[in-house]
């Protein structure tokens, strides 16, 4: 083995890169400082990576998704390109060979991967097993070319049980019920290693697992999406599980992948808000189970996606152009548009020197394994039809409808739309990162008026003294009545009901205090552009004028003006003290929470109203 220190790269000859390689410059830049990372020295810690870059919630030598840059070792020494001065590089491989066996010894017997203890304490381990024999995986698809005999047998065998441990074992199955992503790593990667090691034994138990992809209740929820924390992630995680969905369908080519995918878009849809701009989605995300919600869409990379996009696997013909109303378009809203992509070539080759800037970001951006669909090929809609899809969203141009649904795991999930306005809730049994209650308030022409968070971020919430409705666990009842529909939920831990009251041009928020024991107030976490103005009964503020202190209001109506425009007044009922703080946002958005106690309770029944007649 050759343990001198792997050399650092200071500048490339870009007329050596092809334009899909590009995305490839980061990692191959800061190539060096992770493979010499790696400990040589003999000892316990040989093999290990010396240095936090990768998975830093537990850099803990028993915690092998710290080795997964295996990967990225593995895919630089057997990618061959004019530029990859580390092809087939013994330095490289001594590396890898280490990264491996260490890797490899802290597997249980069982093939079971370690994360947060030992292998013979851990549980469960499906994430890291799952994830880790995918990764094994794709350094045999990169590298197992170029590899040793012996460690290349190794890397199978070992690659091999983890995926039987994942796809046979019953406490893999319990705990993907409630995380279903952290199954389809190995779904995919045992589909790839079936294929690249002809083993027809392995590629039975993927098939065998295919049919709980489209079980209701077992991995895949009645409104479409695959259960995280036992309930949907819709946006922020899922693209983690979308890049398991795209390799296990160019694996299968199984259909069954395409349906899951298209009912995630269906559901997907019914929260995303296009704004006036034309240009502009926002994320309504207050409801997603695990991770915090970032209202912005932003474009992600889209190896492998373009073959989910047309026709089904059955079709004779390649590129089959989908029906326009199906809902696995929604994707194309999160991939960068051929146009954008071409003027990011273009400027390939502007002056300056890529490498030194790739470098300066590492030391904030860690190194992340080299993805597993880095082979697949890139995809990207033209503009034109991103705009198609975009104007094509449930909320757009619709008139009056409310649907309600639920599952076995005590989620409940209602959107509603008004010719004036859209807007939905959502409501849980069990404590996650979700925020209960309603999730947004969405006007055509005028964008998102309101917007709640999940986790600690604000939310649309009654609040009894320093507790709030937006965390109480619970189901609520939808009825139509008054003209419109009634969304009911009963706090008995809190002492009070709320029910809100959905007609065409207002929206009436009742809540009932009998039981309560402390002061009662509402919180409404507004959206606001930095050229809406705020009236109150005796003047006015511009929003981007609110002090980041706070604006101190005594009121009882609040008005939002938008282009000239009342989109939004707030009638309290009576002049009441409230506030509203402000925390700006780039591109012209302004998170303001508006807080107010409600007005006097009269028979244990106070409220307030929402006109959205302007």
């Amino acid at each position: 083995m050759s343990f001198d220190p792997v050399p650092e790269v200071d500048e490339i000859l870009k007329s050596d890169w092809k334009p899909e390689e590009y995305g490839l410059l980061y990692h191959f830049a800061n190539f060096a400082r992770m493979a010499n990372s790696v400990i040589t020295e003999p000892g316990d810690l040989q093999g290990w990576f010396g240095e936090a870059l990768w998975r830093h919630y537990s850099y803990a030598p028993f915690n092998a998704r710290v080795m997964e840059n295996y990967h990225s070792l593995a895919f630089f020494y057997g990618y061959e390109a004019p530029w990859n001065v580390y092809y087939k590089d013994p330095r490289v491989l001594s590396r890898l060979e280490l990264a491996l066996n260490y890797t490899f010894n802290m597997m249980g017997e069982n093939g079971a991967i370690p994360e947060y203890a030992t292998a013979d304490l851990d549980s469960p381990m499906l994430a890291p097993s799952s994830f880790g024999m995918e990764y094994m995986t794709g350094a045999l698809e990169v590298a197992g070319h170029v590899m040793p005999r012996a460690l290349k047998a190794r890397l199978i065998e070992q690659a091999r049980k983890a995926a039987v441990y994942v796809l046979t074992s019953e406490e893999s199955w319990d705990h993907a019920r409630a995380f279903t992503n952290q199954f389809l790593g190995a779904m995919a990667g045992g589909a790839q290693l079936a294929r690249l090691t002809d083993d027809p034994e392995l590629k039975g138990m993927v098939d065998k697992a295919m049919p709980a992809l489209l079980e209701v209740g077992h991995f895949i929820s009645p409104m479409g999406f695959l259960y995280e924390n036992n309930g949907p992630e819709t946006f922020a995680y899922f693209f983690t599980t979308l890049n398991r969905l795209i390799p296990l369908y160019h694996e299968t080519r199984d259909d069954r992948v395409l349906e899951v995918l298209r009912r995630h878009g269906a559901w997907m849809q019914k929260w995303m808000l296009p704004e006036p701009d034309h240009q502009t989605v926002l994320l309504a995300g207050s409801h997603q189970t695990r991770t915090g919600s970032v209202y912005r869409l932003f474009n992600r990379g889209s190896r492998g996606l373009g073959d989910m996009l047309v026709g089904g696997a059955e079709d004779s013909s390649e590129g089959v152009s989908l029906n326009p109303d199906d809902e696995r378009l929604a994707f194309k809203l999160f991939v960068s548009s051929a146009e954008t992509i071409e003027k990011r070539h273009a400027s390939w080759h502007d002056p300056g020197n890529p490498v030194e800037e790739a470098k300066a970001r590492s030391i904030r951006d860690g190194y992340n394994p080299v993805s597993t669909v880095s082979r697949l090929d890139s995809y990207a809609p033209s503009e034109e039809e991103v705009a198609a899809v975009r104007i094509g969203l449930p909320c757009v141009g619709r008139q009056q409808y409310g649907e309600w649904a639920s599952d076995d795991r005590g989620n409940q999930f209602g959107t509603f739309r008004h010719p004036r306005y859209y807007t939905a809730f959502a409501f849980g049994t069990r404590q996650t990162t979700a925020s209960y209650g309603p999730s947004f308030l969405w006007r055509e022409g005028s964008g998102t008026l309101v917007l709640s968070g999940n986790g600690t971020s604000a939310c649309w919430e009654t609040r009894i003294g320093s507790e709030g409705t937006g965390k109480a666990t619970g189901n609520s009842d939808m009825r139509e009545g008054r003209d419109g529909y009634e969304v009911i939920s009963r706090y008995s831990d809190l002492g009070v009901s709320k029910t809100f009251v959905l007609r065409p041009e207002v929206i009436d928020v009742l809540v009932s205090t009998r039981r309560a024991s402390g002061a009662v107030s509402e919180q409404i976490p507004l959206l606001l552009r930095d050229t809406d103005i705020l009236h109150v009964d005796y003047g006015r503020c511009p929003a981007a004028g609110t002090s980041s202190k706070g604006l101190g209001l005594v009121t009882q109506t609040l008005k939002i003006e938008r282009e000239g425009r009342s989109v939004l007044t707030i009638d309290i009922g009576s002049p009441t003290e409230g506030s509203i703080k402000c925390s700006n946002d780039r591109d012209g958005f302004i998170r303001a929470t508006f807080t107010f106690k409600l007005p006097s309770i009269y028979f244990g029944r106070t409220g307030y109203r929402l006109f959205l007649d302007g």
